[in-house]
């Protein structure tokens, strides 16, 4: 299953005039246990993906993660130019995982004034954008950047993706959040809905969010 690696938003335009505003990282663990990762341009509208072709080969996930992450905005230029030579039509996006399985990325946010909040949700005391951490047969969940408040003593908003592959994927990724998040007074939002603190309500949230979700979630 291809792993989703890192978001980078961007603004570039095809020679059809479409606007792509999101580039995204997938990566894909190969036969002999290399991972190999390209890059996808997602039009603005969500109504067309154009993907490269292998962009690297890494001998682990943290590698392409580190890869990734140092990738500057000269070289998604580059990317899209690959993409968009490779893909004579661009596909319809969808949901990266087959609609039987359950999976799917959702975005969600967190609202707190706890600073350690992003940390224990990531499990690392290194929190940049593009990091991820991965949930025992749970998925992952991709640190995407914080917003600051627009007035003092408002709760700091983090946002991040989570990805899973199944409806029990789904399952164990909520009570891991429930697990991070619990005592902490933070608010969670799950495709712009609040949703309770706890490992069901979370688990059916994330599913709601990703059968309603035809396209890259978005914050917007």
């Amino acid at each position: 299953m291809r792993e989703l690696i890192h978001q980078r938003v961007v603004e570039l335009i095809d020679r059809q005039g479409t606007v792509y505003d999101r580039a995204r990282v997938y990566a894909e663990r190969q036969s002999r246990g290399t991972w190999a990762a390209w890059v996808e341009f997602v039009s603005a509208k969500r109504d067309k993906v154009l993907q490269t072709d292998r962009e690297t080969t890494q001998s682990t996930l943290e590698g392409v993660a580190y890869w990734a992450t140092g990738l500057e905005p000269i070289y998604f230029e580059g990317a899209f130019d690959r993409a968009y030579k490779r893909t004579v039509n661009p596909r319809p996006e969808a949901v990266p995982a087959s609609p039987t399985t359950g999976g799917g990325i959702v975005a969600f946010r967190v609202r707190s004034l706890d600073p350690e909040v992003p940390f224990k949700v990531m499990a690392t005391r290194t929190v940049v954008p593009g990091v991820r951490r991965q949930v025992y047969n749970g998925g992952v969940i991709v640190y995407l950047r914080a917003i600051q408040p627009a007035l003092r003593n408002m709760p700091q908003i983090y946002e991040f993706l989570a990805q899973f592959g199944s409806e029990n994927a789904a399952g164990i990724l909520a009570n891991r959040l429930w697990s991070d998040l619990q005592g902490t007074g933070a608010t969670l939002e799950i495709g712009r809905v609040e949703v309770q603190v706890q490992g069901a309500a979370i688990r059916d949230a994330l599913l709601r969010a990703r059968a309603g979700s035809p396209g890259v979630p978005s914050f917007r």
